[in-house]
């Protein structure tokens, strides 16, 4: 598998630019979504998608700021995307916004005091902020969790045919470390249900895929998973899933009073006994092919990566993107995809097969079949 084309940045450019001159996105037909045909049903597509997706290239005083705060970690930091729009433009349908818990305001301000005032008034204000490492990596495209779903709501507004976008929300806990960061910042019961009031309040409701919608008449969340409920993206289009994607706490928290998700905004990764399973996050491909295919002929949606810490940039390596892409994990998250800033000037890309950011997963479907025939594997 060739690591991918390298077109680049201007690429990206005249793709954001292309698409902001043509306005609401022209409809397709109805047996198309952005050329995939409209009877596939959400688990049974693959997505090229990112990483950390907020994160900005680091500045110089963002670089500065790491080396002397944690200059170990410069070399797995040293990546970063266009903004989120540009990455929509691009061909992006699934990201990830790390979230940080902020209940009373001002948690994570210190660094933002001569920022300008909108800034400041944002970092004070509360609910999540969104931020990679408290006091060391902090440049975010949105520096609130409600700006980049402002974001979100407003591009999918002017593109209403999109393919549906899959949103890893990934909540951080920050214990104290030593010389940089003072505070105990967990998420807790009442933080993450303002989680999904923050989703439900700018995304609306008829925007997104959650678990009531994928249950239906279903004992369990699982159950119809395992029955392949997933919708068609003829259904889906236009329309968002979120996945919160943090840790074993949260997700007893998250599902608590909630049986099979009942009544919540997110999806969540619970393992293959739980009633709440339908989402799995593998992180390295390498190993777990067996086990990914098996979870996604089950009807389960996983997401792998293709790339992490820098180090398949560094090395021209793509051993894990084509184990991530042969697994038939739906979602294969790298930092390296077409588009990205690449001031190394590394070789290393990662796509899809033929070049492209969505395919239908031959690992879930009859991929080569004609729509109406596209059963089950």
């Amino acid at each position: 598998m060739n690591a991918g084309s390298t077109r680049g940045w201007r690429f990206a450019v005249a793709a954001l630019l292309a698409i902001a001159a043509a306005g609401p996105a022209a409809s397709r037909g109805s047996d198309r979504v952005e050329g995939l045909p409209a009877t596939l049903r959400l688990d049974q597509v693959q997505l090229l998608g990112s990483h950390n997706s907020y994160k900005r290239y680091p500045s110089a005083d963002e670089e500065a700021r790491i080396r002397t705060l944690a200059p170990q970690y410069w070399d797995e930091l040293d990546y970063g995307h266009p903004p989120l729009e540009a990455q929509f433009a691009i061909g992006i349908r699934q990201i990830e916004i790390d979230v940080a818990p902020d209940p009373q305001g001002g948690l994570y301000a210190t660094p933002y005091q001569m920022a300008a005032p909108a800034t400041r008034t944002a970092m004070m204000a509360r609910g999540a902020k969104v931020l990679h490492f408290p006091q060391v990596d902090i440049e975010s495209h949105c520096l609130t969790f409600r700006d980049c779903l402002g974001i979100l709501r407003r591009w999918s507004d002017r593109h209403f045919d999109h393919l549906p976008v899959t949103v890893l929300v990934n909540a951080s806990d920050f214990p104290p470390i030593a010389g940089s960061w003072l505070n105990d910042a967990k998420f807790e019961a009442a933080d993450l249900d303002a989680l999904d009031t923050d989703i439900r309040a700018v995304m609306g409701e008829d925007r997104l895929i959650i678990p009531d919608g994928v249950r239906g008449t279903h004992a369990t969340l699982a159950e119809a998973v395992r029955a392949h409920a997933w919708p068609t993206l003829a259904a889906a289009k236009g329309r968002f899933v979120f996945v919160l994607d943090g840790n074993d706490r949260h997700y007893v928290l998250y599902r608590a009073g909630h049986p099979s998700l009942h009544g919540r905004a997110m999806f969540g990764y619970y393992d293959e006994q739980s009633p709440e399973a339908a989402v799995f996050n593998i992180q390295d491909p390498r190993g777990e092919e067996a086990r990914i295919g098996r979870l996604v002929r089950a009807g389960y949606l996983v997401r792998t990566r293709a790339d992490a810490d820098t180090k398949e940039a560094r090395a021209n390596d793509p051993a894990r993107l084509d184990a991530a892409i042969a697994s038939g994990a739906q979602f294969v998250s790298s930092d390296y995809y077409d588009g990205v800033p690449n001031p190394h000037g590394y070789g290393y890309r990662a796509s899809l097969p033929g070049d492209v950011l969505h395919r239908c997963d031959p690992a879930a479907a009859r991929c080569n079949r004609v729509p109406s025939q596209m059963a089950d594997r």
